[in-house]
């Protein structure tokens, strides 16, 4: 049962409270993704790191006016997310903390991506459906990829935010996946190189091929370097829209494709297959959208946030068969992890 419904059914065990439809909840929860923002971008979580805070000096940390943060504290208490004292003071708790920047399941970077690039974003998706052309361009002016190219400030803040989404992911993937078998691998849209770090620190003997857009590449050489890996690891700028190094015998794709629609997805597969031995294997590392309408939520929304952020989408197994085919690749087995939106799908050229 989602929060949602079990919020909906400790109203109905009220008498003298009125009971709202599902879809009212859904719209008012929207002011909550504003809400999380406007504490995440103050830093309120690091604030009260050391200890409850009256609301008044709270506010003056955080040069804001006390009555509206008090309001926004408030609403924030009502969902779970932080926690007011005997005595009036405010308080972290356990989902409070997921806002400090450095808790190992920090939901902050998330959290500034969403207040400063998406909430825009997802207010133009009607224009989206009208047009074709995504709630962020309308938003921003441009394609998500053109805009980081001219806007470094945006472009970081969205690093930051795959970065700390890796940082989550790496203890399942490692624990999921034998590197150790391999000899090479190259990262097929490494970022600043999270998940490469990772897979060379569990398999010693295994060589790494960082590869992204030339842009992101001072930012993966230090993270690579301070974990001890950079001597094992290739750095190598470009495209994968245009080729992808030859040469190993593991490519690995991590939430790439589901920022492109399918005939750009379907170009990078086919660079992907053309720099492949026979015997190289590609593991794509994505969410898996359930096709039945009552399963798979968080997928669901996944998709729905691609479709206005990047033009992309989440994908059914059937429908990465589909897109694998044409690059002579085919699905030879799933694994499915603790993370809802994380599968680990197998990959082989077809013989």
């Amino acid at each position: 049962m989602s929060f949602l419904h079990r919020w909906i059914a400790r109203l109905k065990n009220r008498p003298n409270q009125p009971v709202f439809p599902g879809t009212h909840w859904m719209m008012n929860t929207a002011w909550l993704c504003q809400a999380v923002y406007v504490v995440a971008k103050l830093d309120v979580a690091e604030r009260l790191r050391h200890g409850p805070l009256a609301i008044d000096g709270l506010a003056a940390a955080c040069d804001v006016q006390t009555v509206p943060l008090l309001q926004v504290m408030r609403a924030l208490a009502g969902f779970g997310i932080f926690t007011v004292t005997a005595d009036g003071r405010w308080a972290l708790n356990a989902e409070a903390r997921r806002l400090l920047g450095d808790d190992p399941l920090s939901v902050r970077p998330y959290a500034l991506v969403c207040g400063e690039q998406l909430w825009s974003a997802a207010g133009r998706m009607l224009e989206q459906l009208r047009t074709g052309r995504t709630g962020f361009e309308h938003a921003h002016g441009a394609p998500i990829w053109s805009h980081y190219a001219a806007t470094p400030k945006d472009a970081d803040v969205f690093d930051t935010f795959m970065s700390a989404v890796t940082d989550i992911h790496v203890r399942w993937l490692t624990a999921a996946y034998p590197f150790a078998r391999h000899h090479r691998v190259v990262d097929v849209g490494a970022g600043r190189g999270r998940l490469l770090s990772a897979m060379l620190a569990t398999a010693p003997n295994l060589h790494g091929v960082w590869y992204d857009r030339a842009e992101v590449l001072p930012a993966a050489r230090v993270l690579l370097a301070e974990a001890g890996v950079a001597a094992r690891c290739e750095f190598v700028p470009g495209s994968f829209l245009e080729r992808v190094p030859p040469g190993a015998d593991l490519y690995v794709i991590k939430h790439v494709l589901h920022d492109w629609a399918d005939e750009p997805a379907g170009a990078i597969l086919k660079n992907i297959a053309a720099a492949m031995e026979p015997s190289s294997r590609l593991l794509v590392i994505e969410g898996l959208l359930d096709e039945r309408s009552g399963r798979g939520g968080l997928a669901k929304i996944r998709d729905l946030e691609q479709m206005f952020w990047t033009g992309g989408r989440v994908r059914s197994q059937a429908e990465f068969s589909g897109l694998l085919a044409p690059a002579g690749l085919e699905i030879v087995g799933v694994v499915d992890t603790p993370i809802a939106d994380m599968s680990l799908i197998h990959v082989r050229k077809r013989s």
